[in-house]
């Protein structure tokens, strides 16, 4: 069965006021006005109008597709530390290989 709702203005105790309701297989069911707590039968209200579909939004958010922040990664570190430790020794050494090629 189509089980939908839809917002309708309903006449209830001789007051028009805008309500959700229920539909089963295309009968209202159940009535639950707007600002209001409960619900009532379909048999003590009356449908006076559809009010219009709420607008849509333009842009919609953004899903997420990811797991969340991954964790930091540091497989390069120990490269780091070793180009770093090549670079001094060649600044250190370079002076005495320079005066050798000379």
């Amino acid at each position: 069965m189509d089980d939908r709702k839809e917002y309708w203005w309903v006449s209830y105790n001789a007051t028009v006021q805008p309500a959700e309701v229920g539909f089963v297989g295309g009968i209202p069911v159940r009535f639950r006005f707007i600002g209001m707590e409960g619900s009532i039968p379909a048999e003590t209200a009356e449908l006076i109008e559809r009010l219009p579909a709420p607008p849509a939004p333009i842009i919609r958010p953004p899903t997420r597709d990811f797991a969340g922040p991954q964790p930091r990664r540091r497989s390069g570190s120990w490269l780091w530390f070793f180009g770093i430790i090549l670079l001094i020794i060649v600044a250190q050494c370079s002076g005495g290989l320079y005066d050798m090629i000379k």
